[in-house]
């Protein structure tokens, strides 16, 4: 895990600070009469309705930005994590209630509402040239992760990698082992691991890994290697930094690893690496879609394309530590974007999402506790 020293870290906070500040800017110039009509036909609305994942960091950026951009709408925002949302809202579309206008999580919640024919197409939605832009977000056929890819847009292009001790294993042997790491001996019960058996940033490990490795290989760490379970990120870090594993699954380990050094503790954990063959891409909890018969299709729209812009990307990825897919907002870590051509597992996207689904029902049986 890289840290900043103080100046470096100043700097990222001016950045995101400027990002903030320019304030209304983006209502005032986004510039012609078609957007005028749309922010004026979403004031008139007055208010929308969006889920995101269960992220702090993301929701109180969203909060305040949006606010300061359009303070005539009135965000609401529902965290929400697990499979029910989905059968929930088919219930309340059964009593005739549509309530929700935009969904921003996981890429699961969004692969689940797709089968049951909750979103429309997103790619109507896009107005400004940023939003236009498809090669910004390194191609449709990239961005988009359901099946049809026209659906539910990642934002965010993030590596993902298991995160170690440098103080317990050598970087040299670390990257020399890749993922075999976590089939050593010295690494049996001293794995923690964010719950892989629910869904959530562990689970898209084990198609890393059966991908990589092979299904013989996932098993024996999952079982013969007795890693331990935890349910939050902050206990997967708190495992690392306070010793009591060595190497820890997780996402965001980089801004959730962050806060503690903030606070004075001395650490050095870091990445596995950024290679095809030790990590995959993430989409960070932030897959954009909107809903069918949504009840504010104005702000709706509104929010999309300020969210798809360079100056909101810039300040959302500062904000909660995720790398954007906007290929002009750049990295929060250079040594860690994808290696071009690099042949990744991208596990969240439509075609590891039956395989993810069909690891969680045998992990749970094989690690019932």
């Amino acid at each position: 895990m890289r840290t900043l020293d103080r100046r470096g870290f100043l700097r990222h906070a001016a950045a995101a600070s400027l990002a903030l500040s320019a304030g209304r800017a983006f209502a005032q110039g986004s510039g012609d009469a078609e957007w005028a009509k749309l922010v004026a036909a979403a004031n008139d609305e007055g208010k929308l309705v969006i889920i995101v994942a269960p992220n702090p960091l993301q929701r109180d950026f969203l909060l305040k930005q949006f606010k300061e951009d359009f303070p005539k709408i009135d965000l609401s925002i529902s965290l929400i994590s697990g499979s029910s949302f989905v059968p929930s809202v088919v219930t309340e579309r059964a009593a005739g209630k549509y309530l929700w206008d935009v969904h921003l999580t996981g890429p699961n919640t969004g692969h689940l509402a797709t089968k049951a024919g909750l979103f429309d197409p997103l790619m109507p939605e896009f107005v400004t040239a940023e939003a236009k832009d498809e090669q910004a977000f390194g191609g449709w056929n990239q961005a988009f992760y359901d099946e049809e890819r026209k659906y539910v847009l990642s934002l965010v292009n993030d590596v993902e990698t298991p995160t170690y001790n440098a103080k317990q294993i050598a970087p040299e042997r670390a990257h020399a082992e890749g993922l075999k790491l976590l089939l050593d001996p010295a690494a049996k019960g001293k794995t923690v691991w964010f719950d892989p058996r629910v869904e959530g940033p562990g689970a898209p490990y084990m198609a890393l890994i059966y991908r990589k490795l092979g299904a013989d290989a996932l098993w024996r760490i999952m079982v013969d290697q007795d890693p331990f379970f935890v349910r939050s990120q902050n206990e997967v870090a708190e495992a690392l930094v306070r010793g009591k594993a060595v190497i820890g699954l997780m996402g965001n380990a980089r801004g959730i690893l962050k806060q503690y050094s903030e606070a004075g503790m001395e650490f050095d954990m870091r990445p596995l690496g950024n290679g095809p063959d030790a990590a995959y891409i993430g989409s960070g909890g932030s897959a954009l879609a909107v809903f069918n018969r949504r009840p504010h299709p104005n702000a709706a729209r509104i929010f999309v394309n300020w969210i798809m812009s360079k100056r909101v990307g810039f300040g959302l990825a500062r904000a909660q530590g995720f790398d954007a897919r906007r290929s002009d907002v750049p990295p929060l870590d250079p040594a860690m974007v994808p290696i071009p051509g690099g042949d990744y597992v991208y596990a969240q996207r439509s075609e590891n999402n039956d395989l993810v689904r069909e690891l969680l029902a045998e992990v749970r049986k094989r690690r019932p506790q």
